[in-house]
């Protein structure tokens, strides 16, 4: 997934990558919405293939990742959220990240598109396994899963996580 014109590089996650990961996470969210070291450990390793980094080409530091894992369910909810089912064809897709000192910068929208677009539904691979892909977002990033993702809000969601209210988004593989 190299593209030598992008000012980004895009890699599959290893076990040598979840310190920078975590500290990535830890400084994008609030510590009651924050993965843990151990569920990011937990996706890293039974979900590899849907733990996509983004680094910097001349770098190679780690600028923004996203990590998905697998449910059997059709909605999200508390345990389709903390488990990988590696037969279920919904992606949850956990953490979209761009690390605070490259926000702003276009990255976001381009780890994004990349996902969707080339990662899961552009790999003939990946594309037979997930059906849906599916996320919960804040009321201020509606806009951003639907322009950059293609994602459709479905509406509030019923999980709880943390103190602010989530909203529920999907995106249908193409026909």
């Amino acid at each position: 997934f190299d593209d030598m014109s992008s000012p980004y590089v895009y890699t599959a996650c290893s076990s040598d990558d979840i310190a920078d990961v975590y500290a990535i996470e830890r400084a994008s969210y609030p510590a009651d919405e924050a993965a843990s070291l151990e569920s990011l450990t937990m996706r890293c390793a039974e979900a590899n293939e849907f733990f996509m980094l983004c680094r910097c080409s001349s770098t190679h530091a780690i600028i923004g990742y996203v990590c998905s894992t697998l449910t059997a369910r059709e909605t999200l909810d508390h345990d389709s959220m903390t488990t990988h089912d590696a037969s279920g064809s919904t992606l949850c897709v956990h953490s979209v990240v761009v690390a605070p000192s490259w926000r702003s910068r276009g990255v976001g929208k381009a780890l994004l598109g990349r996902y969707c677009d080339e990662w899961i539904f552009g790999d003939a691979r990946l594309r037979q396994r997930v059906r849906v892909m599916r996320l919960l977002c804040k009321d201020n990033l509606i806009a951003f899963y639907q322009t950059y993702g293609g994602f459709t809000l479905d509406g509030e969601s019923s999980v709880v996580h943390g103190a602010e209210t989530w909203f529920d988004m999907h995106r249908r593989a193409d026909p």
